[in-house]
């Protein structure tokens, strides 16, 4: 019996259960993660949580029907800069698809691998080089995310922040626009902060 297999396995579904356990989408908390877990799971740790927010955004994300998101061959869920997440973004892309497509988690070290990618953390390890970094994914349709500080304010479209234990997200809607991407409704109902309107709003 592979013992180290199953237990990824539980800690899969431990993440993913807590992370869609609150209807559609659940904004988690380091605490309420942790707060029973079984006693053969490990601790979730914030970028455990911060893993499965990126994982679940995918599921709430629509790409335009334009050539280079047809040409896709999989759903990538890119890191750029540095991995604090350990694993658990593979173990949740593992096996699984996205409209019919494979997803993968990727590792790339330069932002022209960017554009193939479909989700697109950039660690806070690129805070010196954000304001470039987004500015070659200027219309390209990927939905970019990170936690450094102020991203939203760079032209980012989703950051993620610790507030009082919470992992919650904003959402910065303009940018996500101007990339030809739509999110559902279900999420921005649960973002903690959305700036702008979806597409075809009017004020």
């Amino acid at each position: 019996m592979d013992v180290e297999a199953i237990n990824r396995s539980r800690s899969k579904r431990l993440i993913r259960r807590f992370a869609l356990g609150c209807g559609l989408f659940c904004l988690s908390t380091v605490w309420l993660l942790s707060a029973s877990p079984p006693s053969h799971a490990q601790k979730p740790r914030e970028y455990d949580i911060k893993a499965a927010y990126l994982f679940n955004f995918g599921k709430f994300l629509r790409m335009p029907a334009v050539p280079e998101v047809a040409r896709r061959s999989s759903f990538d869920i890119c890191v750029l800069g540095r991995n604090d997440f350990g694993g658990t973004l593979e173990r949740l892309t593992a096996h699984e698809q996205n409209n019919g497509l494979p997803e993968r988690t990727v590792i790339i070290s330069t932002i022209a691998e960017a554009k193939t990618c479909s989700i697109l953390f950039l660690s806070s390890s690129e805070a010196d080089r954000v304001d470039i970094e987004l500015s070659e994914l200027t219309g390209t349709p990927v939905l970019t995310v990170s936690d450094m500080p102020h991203f939203l304010e760079h032209g980012g479209m989703i950051v993620l922040k610790m507030q009082s234990h919470h992992v919650r997200f904003a959402v910065a809607l303009d940018a996500v626009n101007r990339a030809g991407l739509t999110l559902s409704s279900e999420l921005l109902k649960v973002a903690s902060q959305v700036i702008g309107k979806p597409k075809g709003d009017t004020p």
